[in-house]
């Protein structure tokens, strides 16, 4: 069985518009909580791996024979804590750990 023979295409439509609506309506709002900036870091690493991560997620648990929605919830949720953990954990070390061998390094050629 495939996903495209299963996938709706009401729900991906419906997510659409609720995120277009969702972001008209934060035109209006104090933006001043913190955790923006947490998320507005987690949407980086959730563009670059839900296509082909989640893809193939949705893929293994629909061969599975879990249903398409609640295959749908749990890729969703999976790719936004993998977000979070690439942004939030992750990346600073990396960053760091690079930081580190680049000033290493240019200090050797200097």
């Amino acid at each position: 069985m495939k996903v495209e023979e299963q996938m709706p295409y009401a729900p991906p439509i419906v997510f659409f518009l609720v995120a277009i609506a969702l972001m008209a309506w934060s035109l209006r709002l104090n933006l001043s909580w913190r955790g923006w900036r947490r998320i507005g870091l987690m949407t980086y690493p959730l563009y670059l791996i839900h296509d082909v991560v989640g893809a193939a997620i949705l893929g293994a648990l629909m061969r599975a024979g879990v249903p398409y929605l609640l295959s749908v919830v749990i890729v969703g949720v999976t790719m936004i804590a993998a977000s979070w953990l690439i942004a939030i954990e992750a990346e600073p070390r990396i960053r760091l750990l690079l930081d580190h061998t680049i000033v290493r390094y240019r200090l050797k050629t200097a």
